[in-house]
């Protein structure tokens, strides 16, 4: 098995849960469904937890600005109940394109909102009654009205160095997305840090990079393309905030092309910034053994459980399914 789970990201539809029954078939030990600017995520988890037996279904992301932990608590311990303990809470910050321009809501403090709406939320899922006193959030005197508490596994993605440490510190995985293999050790080492400073094992934490995927046997090269169309996507039409990311790595170049790209001419601009040398980094496209070779480099970086992120906004319905049969 190439990768632990699959994701979609923030697209949903009926395809999904035929999908996820075929990941299920697989072998695959989980499905990540977020949410961006389009389909809520909730509804989805839902269904799919009432479709499936045994693959996990995690939130991918919850953006930590659009809900209050509270509410995050008791949808969590909900979906848990549905699913008999088969759900896992994906969190992150999303970035200020999305929190500000969609939500409304200023992009503030990121870090500190992370370490309070993780602390909160695995207090309220632990049964206790919280009383916090924090910079951002103060709850008084509740706990959750539940008559059995799950506490579902809290992963965190998390791209720059700081955010790292706060993952390794409190969290039970790390999602990174678009961080390259080669990169992945590295990065690692702040994740490493904060376990440190939390008095734990860095070995106590998930490390599952989503890993732009898409495998075919007959058209390896319509792969590739996808991969590359995923990739120019988030680079360019995400501000600066994963242009930066793959910066630091080493591809500022690149990244400069790709949003100069996308200022000229949108997504197809973006994709011709997207060199080979990022499709081989970041992702994993092509032949299923060059996808095999590629999900290998990030194991051998460090990956625990890595997540073929597929371009269902580029590819069609065969070649997902394609792809989901190679995993």
């Amino acid at each position: 098995m190439l990768a632990s789970g699959f994701t979609l990201g923030s697209r949903g539809g009926e395809e999904l849960f035929d999908y996820a029954t075929l990941a299920e078939e697989q072998g695959l030990e989980s499905i990540w469904v977020g949410e961006a600017w389009g389909t809520a995520a909730v509804p989805m988890h839902t269904r799919l937890l009432e479709r499936t037996e045994t693959i996990d279904v995690c939130s991918g992301i919850f953006n930590i600005y659009a809900r209050t932990p509270g509410m995050t608590a008791m949808t969590a311990n909900t979906l848990a109940e549905i699913g008999d303990g088969r759900f896992r809470v994906g969190l992150g910050t999303s970035g200020p394109a999305v929190i500000e321009n969609f939500h409304g809501v200023e992009f503030e403090r990121p870090l500190r909102r992370t370490r309070e709406y993780v602390e909160i939320i695995r207090a309220l899922l632990a049964g206790e009654r919280v009383d916090y006193d924090g910079e951002l959030f103060d709850l008084s005197g509740f706990s959750l009205d539940a008559d059995t508490h799950h506490e579902c596994p809290i992963y965190v993605a998390a791209i720059g160095e700081t955010n790292r440490q706060l993952a390794g510190e409190f969290a039970d995985g790390w999602i990174p997305l678009l961080v390259p293999n080669a990169g992945l050790e590295e990065a690692l080492e702040a994740v490493e840090r904060g376990a440190d400073r939390g008095d734990r094992s860095v070995d106590d934490i998930d490390v599952a990079p989503w890993v732009p995927t898409c495998i075919s046997e007959t058209d390896p090269e319509a792969a590739r393309e996808h991969v590359r169309s995923l990739i120019a996507f988030y680079v360019g039409a995400m501000g600066d905030f994963y242009a930066n990311s793959v910066t630091s790595f080493g591809f500022g170049e690149e990244a400069d092309a790709i949003q100069a790209g996308w200022e000229e001419d949108r997504q197809a601009g973006a994709e011709a910034g997207v060199t080979d040398e990022m499709l081989e980094a970041f992702g994993a496209a092509g032949t299923p053994a060059e996808a095999a070779e590629s999900f290998e480099r990030f194991g051998e970086a460090g990956a625990d459980s890595p997540v073929a992120y597929l371009p269902a906004k580029w590819a069609d319905d065969d070649l997902l399914r394609e792809t989901i049969t190679h995993l």
